[in-house]
């Protein structure tokens, strides 16, 4: 028998399979920082305290408490050193429009709790400290109205408490920070905040600086718009409690630009002596002259002689 009615090396026929359509790929759905689980309680702040809140839900700031003394240096009085009471030495400046209460009205030989602006400075991260206000609920200036008629009216029962610290449950180290979020690291638990400055003047241009954060949060912050509760440990901003408040950052268009042309689309031909669609007429001179088109010289044909 021939080896062609048996053939050698084939595979065994099967009847073609039916094709089915495939499944659609399901894409994991990308974090909404809206369904980040909660994290601990933001820290109720009220009108009456050194750090009121926040008029807008997209307001920018840096401010924050510190507890200690101010000791300027020998050149300049408005530059100097804050020794925090937790044994901190932050370096501060004082901001000219409260320089002549704190050189009149306040003892420097003790410890206050000043309101300040936190910087970062960039040679080594350190925290430093603008100096814009002091929180002295207890020096209450006396009425001009003494009169015993006056003081017959008033009574302590109606006098409400000076408000303090302690009976705020603030902590004398806290800041709030409000910003977009540039900058996440979980390795070095940095992240970085960017803060806007509104212009003093219409002409002045918007400025922004950076503020250093401390803290592992597994949310994903960068181009987002957080509220973080911050303490003071040392030159560093440690968070406790953040808050997400809104995107900021758009989706940044596709590579490739628009639609390219299909096999049937074709682009209008334009004169370019005629104006085009800004009324604009090219010259001539300014029109590109078409290369010179090489012309082939048919090889000369080598006739028999006759």
């Amino acid at each position: 028998m021939s080896s062609a009615q048996f053939p050698i090396n084939q595979p065994p026929s099967h009847p073609q399979a039916a094709t089915r359509p495939a499944k659609p790929v399901k894409r994991p759905k990308r974090p909404d920082p809206a369904d980040y689980p909660p994290l601990p309680p933001m820290l109720q702040l009220t009108g009456n305290t050194p750090i009121p809140p926040a008029s807008e839900p997209l307001q920018y700031r840096a401010i924050g408490l510190i507890l200690g003394k101010y000791v300027p240096s020998i050149e300049e009085f408005n530059q100097g050193t804050m020794l925090a009471d937790d044994g901190a030495e932050i370096d501060a400046v004082i901001l000219g429009r409260i320089m002549s209460l704190i050189k009149n009205h306040l003892d420097l030989a003790q410890s206050h709790l000043w309101v300040v602006y936190p910087r970062i400075r960039k040679e080594d991260n350190k925290l430093h400290a603008q100096i814009m206000g002091v929180w002295e609920p207890q020096l209450v200036i006396e009425p001009l109205d003494r009169s015993p008629e006056s003081q017959e009216i008033e009574s302590p029962a109606n006098v409400s408490p000076i408000p303090t610290i302690e009976n705020l449950e603030i902590p004398n180290s806290y800041f709030s920070i409000r910003g977009e979020v540039i900058y996440q690291s979980r390795e070095t638990k940095e992240i970085f905040v960017k803060i806007r400055q509104a212009p003093k003047k219409k002409t002045e241009e918007e400025r922004y600086f950076k503020i250093r954060l401390v803290g592992d949060l597994a949310e994903k912050l960068v181009g987002n718009f957080w509220d973080f509760d911050v303490v003071r440990v040392d030159n560093n901003l440690e968070i406790r409690s953040a808050k997400f408040v809104a995107p900021l950052r758009a989706k940044l268009p596709r590579k490739g630009g628009s639609k390219p042309l299909g096999d049937g689309d074709k682009r209008p031909y334009r004169n370019p002596l005629e104006p085009d669609d800004r009324g604009a007429v090219r010259s001539e001179a300014s029109i590109p002259k078409p290369a010179p088109i090489k012309r082939s010289i048919q090889p000369k044909l080598d006739l028999p002689e006759i």
